[in-house]
């Protein structure tokens, strides 16, 4: 029962990404990346998670697991790269998206303690003369309301558009489309996105005169010893970074990765190795002490723990009753668990958990997100099963394992169902590539530019690219994967010449139509 809502999630996150065009796919063989670090209960911890990777739901993954204030396991499996079978280990980077959340926010409420910004002032205070989609107002939304998903601006538009996907944005750029953000649907109540934590970037940049990247970097994470982290991908030597991957009906292959310095962002932009969480998870189990020192004031790490909004959801088996300042507050199997997980593209999953009661926590990252999202929750929660001493255990999840395999497989299924539909679908279009060429804009969410690259059409935005293939011709609507999931794309046409074309609902229209 408690799986169900995973296998839901999966499943959406395949619809949305099943594979384009393929390119070369390679089934992923399970080898480990590192020699186990950890004593006794890595050695007890090590077989099942073995089996579990063995499962084949992700190319690599990485695991440290933190108890009473030492990791007492810590590993890498499978490949970074599986072209070049690249191995994974302990010191491989992964970009880990919305788990910056908790680094952002905890960035925020030191600076709240030191009295270099106030949480509870109105975001007016710092960002003058911005303006917001009316009814919104900044002298009623403050810091805090923004780290807290409270603040009542739709997360849906350009700047969560720009910030995490194309890249195309200067500061002037972001506030000026802020307005363009209608209220939430929701109101004042908890929803979830990544808007606020955009705008909060820009509200601390303002208060302090430093950009959010550098000041989680100085002030968080220089302090913490988390010297692999970093919200800059133009530092990460390539041969450590894990690139992205998804899976085909056999087992995975490498996708483009569109991430760079210009769309890490203040709600989901670092990479970082799971030894720097194990230090993270360590120093919010140790109310702010690491290796024996008092690194941060104990009242900013139960602050962030504190429970700031209500909400009612469900994701796996975590019952998510509340939200901290950048951690989702939550139960698994009767205990308090402080998580915060991250995907993007579907080609990354981040797991970063940890009990405070139980003084455990676990960070489990992947290279893939739709079956290794399913895989990253399973590691870490039969982490936390054996951590804990549950009965029955191995028993338990070797059922797990059983029923994860037969569900594994009927993914790999539909994913060959949806290619043979989409190879079906008649590939000639009723104009020439030539005639769709050009370059087209939206005042909103940028621009879109079409080439012809070796014979096919080919997309870019910003940082984004994509081969398109035909969805249907008759129609002028090409398929595109900008965002990692399958999209269309419809052209006008007037004579011989498009003009325009419609993206996500919105309008571009061409530059210099000839």
């Amino acid at each position: 029962m408690r799986s169900r809502h995973h296998w839901r999630i999966a499943y959406t996150l395949l619809a949305l990404y099943i594979s384009a065009p393929a390119s070369r796919a390679t089934a992923a063989t399970p080898k480990a990346g590192t020699t186990t670090q950890g004593g006794r209960m890595a050695r007890q911890l090590d077989p099942m998670v073995q089996k579990l990777f063995a499962l084949d739901l992700a190319p690599g993954m990485a695991i440290a697991a933190v108890s009473n204030g030492e990791i007492v396991y810590a590993r890498g499996l499978g490949y970074a790269d599986i072209e070049t079978r690249r191995p994974v280990d302990v010191t491989t980077r992964f970009y880990v998206a919305s788990t910056t959340k908790s680094f952002t926010a905890f960035a925020a409420a030191l600076l709240h303690k030191q009295g270099r910004l106030d949480l509870d002032a109105p975001i007016a205070r710092y960002l003058a003369g911005v303006r917001l989609h009316e009814p919104l107002s900044p002298n009623n939304i403050s810091l805090r309301d923004l780290l807290t998903h409270t603040h009542g601006i739709a997360n849906s538009g350009p700047i969560t558009f720009r910030t995490a996907f194309t890249g195309e944005h200067t500061k002037a750029d972001l506030l000026d489309l802020l307005r363009m953000h209608p209220p939430s649907e929701t109101g004042r109540e908890f929803s979830y996105g990544n808007i606020g934590y955009n705008v909060a970037g820009l509200v601390v940049e303002a208060a302090t005169g430093t950009g959010w990247k550098e000041l989680v970097e100085r002030e968080v994470l220089a302090p913490a010893g988390m010297s692999a982290t970093t919200a800059y991908l133009s530092r990460v030597d390539p041969k450590l970074l894990a690139l992205p991957h998804w899976p085909t009906e056999t087992g995975f292959r490498r996708i483009y990765n569109p991430k760079a310095d210009a769309n890490m962002h203040a709600a989901g932009g670092h990479a970082t190795t799971v030894l720097d969480l194990a230090r993270w998870i360590e120093l919010h189990l140790q109310a702010g002490r690491l290796d024996g020192n008092m690194v941060f004031p104990s009242e900013v790490v139960t602050e962030t723990h504190r429970l700031q909004a209500k909400q009612a959801n469900t994701f796996g088996p975590y019952a998510r009753y509340g939200w901290g300042l950048g951690w989702d507050l939550g139960i698994y199997d009767g205990d308090t668990l402080i998580h915060r997980f991250g995907s993007f593209f579907g080609g990354y999953r981040s797991h970063v958990s940890f009990m405070p009661a139980r003084g455990v926590g676990v960070a489990v990252l992947v290279n893939e997100g739709a079956l290794g999202s399913v895989l990253a929750d399973h590691v870490a929660n039969y982490v936390y099963d054996r951590l804990l001493g549950k009965p029955e255990l191995e028993e338990r999840w070797d059922q797990i394992l059983a029923q994860t395999r037969d569900k594994a497989s009927a993914m790999r299924k539909r994913i060959a169902e949806e290619r043979a539909k989409r190879a079906a679908r008649p590939k000639k279009l009723p104009h020439p590539n030539s005639a769709y060429v050009g370059r087209y804009t939206n005042a909103a969410l940028g621009t879109m530019e079409w080439n012809v690259v070796d014979g096919a059409l080919i997309a870019t935005m910003g940082l984004l690219r994509s081969e398109a293939e035909v969805f249907d011709a008759e129609q002028n609507k090409l398929r595109v994967e900008l965002t990692g999931g399958g999209e269309v794309v419809q052209f006008e046409f007037e004579g011989e010449i498009a003009f325009a074309l419609t993206y996500q609902k919105v309008r571009f229209d061409r530059v210099n139509p000839r």
